[in-house]
């Protein structure tokens, strides 16, 4: 392991830490409201199947739908992107060495798109294994997030010198400061008004980035103090929906600019990812807590928990095929795996 993945454990563990929760005064012009927990149930769960990956300590962080009709996520610890088709057929991609891959998406020219903090670069490659690097020209940008902008760009995010950045279809990369550079930004999506949400998990606030302008407008100010917001969705309801890993929550924001959190029941779960499942529930991967948990976008209430095996660690989530559900489950002990679960 890496220094930079000893400096990042560190930063997790720091969050994880039960430190104790507090609920910040209003904002200004924005208001707020806070959710009381839903009890914790555990009902049947979905069927699940597992998936090993070819590599064993793959250690699969994000996953995305993209092309060939199949799902394609990065794989940290071995610089890989895999891909798993319909059947459960897993294809890894190496892409060389000390990369760490991040985050994935699929651009607007039907390539993958993913970060490498571990090369401080920004990659591509073919549905076909044909892999580009673009360096990043700063000293250490440690780039995270990253999504398909409304400008048809791959826009993403620099963890440890608070920008985003720009890529074009060419691999042009072209930086913006966030006006707080102690933010640490780390996911960016494109919602429903066109502009870039920004987590800046350091600061408790949700940047927003207009490209058409190319200018930030006044951040969002997470209610809770101390939230560290993660993962952002842009749901069916056309609303953004965000974890808050620190606080324990799941975020969502109004179009009147409100923000409004909803307390999961389970302590100290480490919300990470979230995706819009085929049943009209949005559902959240639950790292320290080996859980898969969804909520009701139109009632704030959450449902039933699904218990995943003792001891993993589920990071990123992502709509499957046929009401399925994929994730990446992770193990200290265990191999890697795609964790599949198909709704009833």
């Amino acid at each position: 392991m890496n220094a930079r993945l000893l400096s990042v454990g560190t930063i997790a563990v720091l969050f994880a830490c039960g430190c104790a929760q507090t609920t910040a005064p209003p904002v200004a012009g924005l208001g707020y409201e806070t959710q009381n927990p839903m009890p914790l149930t555990r009902e049947a769960a979905p069927a699940l199947q597992f998936f090993n990956t070819p590599t064993t300590d793959a250690w699969p962080m994000y996953i995305v739908r993209g092309p060939q009709n199949a799902l394609w996520f990065s794989e940290f610890f071995t610089q890989a992107i895999g891909r798993i088709a319909m059947d459960g057929q897993i294809t890894e991609f190496p892409l060389g060495s000390q990369n760490d891959i991040e985050g994935i998406v699929e651009g607007a020219d039907g390539n993958l798109w993913f970060s490498e903090p571990g090369a401080n670069a920004i990659g591509r490659m073919t549905p076909q294994g044909a892999v580009t690097s673009f360096p990043i020209n700063a000293y250490d940008p440690d780039p995270r997030g990253i999504t398909l902008g409304p400008d048809g760009n791959v826009w993403y995010t620099e963890f440890d010198d608070g920008y985003i950045g720009r890529v074009t279809p060419q691999g042009v990369i072209t930086r913006f400061a966030l006006p707080d550079y102690q933010s640490v930004p780390w996911d960016v999506k494109t919602g429903p008004d066109g502009v870039l949400y920004v987590s800046e998990s350091g600061a408790d606030r949700i940047a927003r980035f207009d490209v058409s302008t190319l200018q930030f407008e006044t951040s969002l100010d997470v209610p809770t103090q101390g939230a560290t917001p993660w993962g952002i969705l842009y749901a069916p309801d056309k609303h953004i929906w965000f974890t808050e890993r620190r606080g324990n929550n799941i975020a969502e924001i109004l179009s009147s600019g409100t923000i409004r959190e909803f307390a999961i029941a389970q302590h100290e779960c480490y919300p990470e990812a979230l995706a819009a499942g085929p049943d009209g529930e949005l559902w959240f991967t639950e790292s320290l807590t080996a859980d898969l948990g969804r909520i009701n976008p139109a009632t704030g209430k959450f449902g039933s928990v699904v218990a995943l095996p003792s001891g993993s660690i589920p990071n990123g989530i992502a709509l499957g095929f046929n009401k399925s559900l994929f994730f990446t489950v992770d193990n200290y002990d265990e191999p890697s795996q795609i964790g599949e679960a198909t709704l009833h």
